[in-house]
């Protein structure tokens, strides 16, 4: 399992954090995405054999929010 932080902009509140989350947890391969507000960050773990990180950055795109 990997582990890496992402900065998210445009988190606004609760809802936001739900969503990008839930988009990441219905990835195959995404054990964990913990969205914190404050930092605008979302960090995951995640098997790098079952998803691939552009994948991930896709889904928080798709989700309405740019990974940076």
């Amino acid at each position: 399992m990997n582990e890496m932080t992402i900065s998210v902009a445009g988190m606004k509140g609760e809802n936001c954090i739900q969503k990008i989350e839930s988009a990441l947890l219905s990835l195959n391969g995404i054990e964990r995405a913990l969205a914190d507000l404050k930092k605008e960050t979302v960090t995951i773990l995640f098997d790098e054999e079952a998803v691939e990180q552009s994948t991930i950055m896709q889904t928080i795109e798709e989700a309405g929010y740019e990974p940076a």
